[in-house]
């Protein structure tokens, strides 16, 4: 039961967008935004299987995220960057846990 907390990110992000393309519209939200989602889904099933490097794909979506922080979108609150690192920060985390336990 404790693995399950690798899928939080993805299921917050879900639910999050899914939210927000109910009170806004699905129009405004961006596809990429689903593929994602997947990964951080896809990283999580590859972590639940106790594979470090199943952490690469959730930190590559936390890098997008800062990236995505740089660029100017006429957004009046930037919280891209916050979560990205976060999102770094979370698998770096995880994927440190995880080699550690697999050397043991």
């Amino acid at each position: 039961m404790k693995k399950m907390i690798y899928f939080t990110p993805a299921i917050i992000a879900l639910l999050l967008y899914t939210v927000l393309g109910f009170v806004s519209s699905f129009g405004t939200i961006n596809p990429m935004v689903w593929v994602w989602i997947a990964i951080m889904f896809r990283s999580a099933v590859v972590m639940l299987k106790d594979k470090w490097y199943g952490c690469i794909g959730g930190f590559i979506v936390g890098c997008v995220l800062i990236y995505m922080s740089t660029q100017y979108t006429g957004q009046l609150v930037n919280i891209e960057r916050p979560c990205g690192i976060i999102l770094c920060a979370y698998y770096l985390i995880c994927g440190i846990v995880i080699f550690k336990k697999s050397k043991h």
